[in-house]
């Protein structure tokens, strides 16, 4: 399984997310997160939809996939440094981030 990146809504009624993230950190410890950021005032599909989802989001899903990808001949995304790739891909246990 690929390394995961959480994105949850603080306010979401649908899914706790938090149980989500305390089943990998105790249960399915196999499971390779690499971030969790909680995002206090946003709902269920707000990290897909809202008006600055770009600016909160997208940046780190970004971030997310250079920093976990191992591929050898591949062009360094815009806003990415080329020392950057892969350097997460021995993280176990991810930083909890609230925004």
């Amino acid at each position: 399984m690929p390394p995961l990146s959480l994105y949850i809504g603080g306010q979401d009624k649908l899914v706790n997310g938090q149980r989500l993230v305390d089943r990998f950190k105790h249960i399915e410890t196999d499971v390779k997160v690499i971030r969790v950021q909680i995002d206090k005032d946003y709902e269920h599909l707000d990290c897909l939809w809202s008006m600055d989802c770009v600016d909160r989001i997208g940046k780190r899903v970004r971030e997310d996939i250079w920093f976990t990808t191992t591929a050898e001949d591949i062009v360094v995304p815009e806003g990415c440094r080329a020392e950057d790739k892969g350097r997460l891909t021995g993280i176990v246990e991810a930083d909890l981030i609230t925004v």
